[in-house]
């Protein structure tokens, strides 16, 4: 049989039918190398440097952002678009639902998944990635509350009071129990209208997320009766990059993509982009 392999044609060479006096386990073992060796040439395949580059995310701004008729942007894309040409591999990013990419990327129909929390459970079939940035962990609630007359210093402090969530998030970090939560909101829009509708004393959320939907909801809240806090003792999530555990070529991946963030840390890009999409204040920032 031919199978084409990185626009290389291959030629393999199997019996038409099993000699009847082969032993079965010397066929199965032939079979095995086989396989072995066809891992091994789709492995340096993708270690080549102009093979495509591929990743998968969802639409989370102000990380990755897919709008119909505009290229892909934000901070997690644009530093991976710098870390790839870093790389030598062009870029190439399908929008999926988080689901489905974290599939394709274990079974290495895609190589990369982007903005991925570090799970214990998902470290058992992904590896990760050095973190390219730890999020900031912030609790909303309204301007002349009793929750802003008040010192909230630690958690025992925040659960005097109700809370509003996100159906579905985890709010570990926070130390709180999600479950007394009222996490009835689909997203973070509606959680924000539930607490200035007063259904609830403080939402909680990070604040590169909020800025992301402020930049980008058009029916985003007026929060100007809002204020905010950074709670101390929550801690603050970092984001990585998932490459499929086991994998032809995934070790040597994973080592080019943690040089290339150490490289993008080192030389500044990272922050100057933090500052395009994460500082409000900055207007590249604004809304786009």
């Amino acid at each position: 049989m031919q199978m084409t392999l990185n626009g290389n044609t291959l030629a393999i060479l199997l019996p038409m039918k099993a000699d009847p006096g082969m032993p079965i386990h010397h066929l199965t073992q032939a079979l095995r190398a086989m396989v072995w060796v066809l891992s091994l040439l789709a492995g340096a395949a993708s270690a080549q440097p102009n093979a495509v580059l591929s990743a998968c995310a969802s639409h989370t701004p102000p990380f990755v952002l897919f709008a119909k008729g505009e290229p892909v942007s934000g901070f997690s894309l644009e530093l991976l678009q710098a870390m790839s040409k870093k790389i030598g591999r062009p870029l190439r990013v399908s929008e999926l639902p988080w689901a489905h990419c974290l599939q394709d990327v274990r079974s290495g129909a895609i190589n990369l998944a982007i903005d991925a929390y570090d799970d214990a459970e998902r470290r058992k079939t992904f590896l990760y990635s050095t973190p390219y940035h730890t999020l900031t962990p912030q609790v909303f609630y309204k301007a002349h509350s009793l929750l802003d007359t008040l010192q909230i210093k630690e958690v025992r402090d925040l659960e005097r009071f109700k809370g509003c969530g996100v159906h579905d998030y985890t709010y570990e970090h926070y130390d709180l129990d999600a479950a007394k939560l009222d996490r009835g909101a689909a997203s973070d829009l509606q959680m924000m209208l539930k607490l200035k509708a007063g259904h609830c004393d403080y939402a909680i959320e990070e604040l590169e997320y909020i800025v992301g939907g402020r930049n980008t909801a058009a029916n985003w809240p007026d929060e100007s009766d809002l204020k905010s806090m950074r709670p101390v003792w929550a801690r603050g999530p970092q984001v990585h990059f998932l490459i499929g555990r086991g994998l032809p070529g995934a070790a040597e991946l994973l080592t080019e993509i943690d040089q290339a963030i150490a490289v993008a840390e080192k030389s500044g890009q990272t922050n100057a982009l933090r500052r395009k999409y994460f500082d409000t204040a900055n207007p590249a920032a604004k809304k786009r």
